[in-house]
């Protein structure tokens, strides 16, 4: 088990060299070798015994808010320091137009999982998307010719404008309005901002097991207090990990109104809510493509930019066949 989600209240004890996690005053051990994240969605309590512990096996410890926002990190000591890594990777951001070039690679790979997902009810019969599978074709060829991020993230905003208002196209249950995040005020916004801080948590986790710094990245802008270079390797795969978890809840009645709690315009998970959602998605991210996890494939992504910076191979960001 590479990832635990802790969605409910949760007490974290160190007996001897076993994690102990007691929900609902039941206790059950946790090898700790067999574990590498640890991601707390609820109210959780633990000491620096267990955190010692988690050092000491290489365990990350990612805490999410009440709203569902991830909030930090205790951090393994770096064990895959690469200083010529992180001299290639600054190196690279300072120049514009090799930085750029990756960063509309990312936005290519974005836009393409975005089409793939309404082809593949286009190719089922509903013809009624295909109107908007041409619109992002038009749009992707701008890609190419933008010159700043400022540019270039523009029309990967316009993409998803297009991509989100065909939602309703393919289930009316999937039409959310307008995509309002800081808080969410339906329960597909909700799980929309909720899934992509999930898959946002697992890309960082897996981009720490490579020698790349997290705050160096090429089309979000650098920053302190986040892993903006994980920010940028999460845009592909949030059409796949993210986006198609939730037309599979919402087209297989899966959603239940016990998992969300509105009120006064906020929508937010409960604790069920957050279970539920968090069990889909860790299936989710073991599910096989072409003989790779989905968890592989975002550690793969991370791969692919070390060996772009070594000018081994250039990078190609996961593209989904469609």
């Amino acid at each position: 088990m590479e990832t635990l989600f802790i969605s409910r209240d949760a007490k974290l004890k160190r007996r001897e060299n076993t994690l102990s996690i007691t929900v609902g005053g039941r206790t059950k051990p946790f090898p700790i070798e067999k574990l590498r994240h640890l991601v707390l969605l609820g109210e959780s309590s633990l000491n620096t015994k267990l955190l010692t512990l988690c050092g000491q096996n290489g365990v990350r410890l990612s805490v999410f808010d009440y709203y569902g926002y991830f909030k930090g990190a205790f951090e393994p000591i770096e064990q895959n320091a690469s200083g010529r890594i992180k001299l290639e990777q600054a190196k690279l951001i300072l120049d514009n137009e090799q930085r750029m070039a990756i960063a509309r690679e990312v936005v290519r790979g974005a836009a393409h999982n975005m089409r793939a997902n309404l082809a593949y009810y286009e190719y089922r019969g509903n013809k009624n998307v295909s109107k908007s599978i041409k619109e992002l074709n038009r749009l992707m060829f701008r890609i190419d010719s933008t010159k700043t991020s400022e540019e270039l993230m523009g029309v990967e905003g316009n993409l998803h404008i297009i991509y989100f208002a065909a939602w309703k196209i393919i289930d009316e249950r999937l039409d959310f309005g307008k995509r309002v995040r800081r808080p969410p005020n339906n329960p597909i916004n909700c799980l929309i901002s909720f899934l992509n801080q999930l898959v946002y948590t697992v890309t960082r986790h897996e981009t720490f097991k490579t020698h790349l710094d997290e705050s160096l990245s090429f089309l979000h802008a650098p920053s302190s207090g986040r892993s903006s270079l994980s920010l940028d390797l999460s845009e592909p795969f949030k059409p796949i990990l993210s986006d198609g978890l939730i037309f599979k809840l919402v087209r297989k009645n899966m959603l239940d109104d016990s998992w969300f709690d509105q009120k006064e315009g906020v929508c937010l998970l409960t604790e069920t809510g957050r279970r539920n959602v968090a069990e889909q998605f860790a299936m989710r991210l073991e599910e096989q493509y072409q003989e790779h996890s989905f968890r592989e494939w975002l550690y793969q992504e991370a791969l692919k930019i070390e060996r772009h910076l070594l000018k081994v191979a250039e990078y190609q960001s996961f593209k989904r066949k469609i």
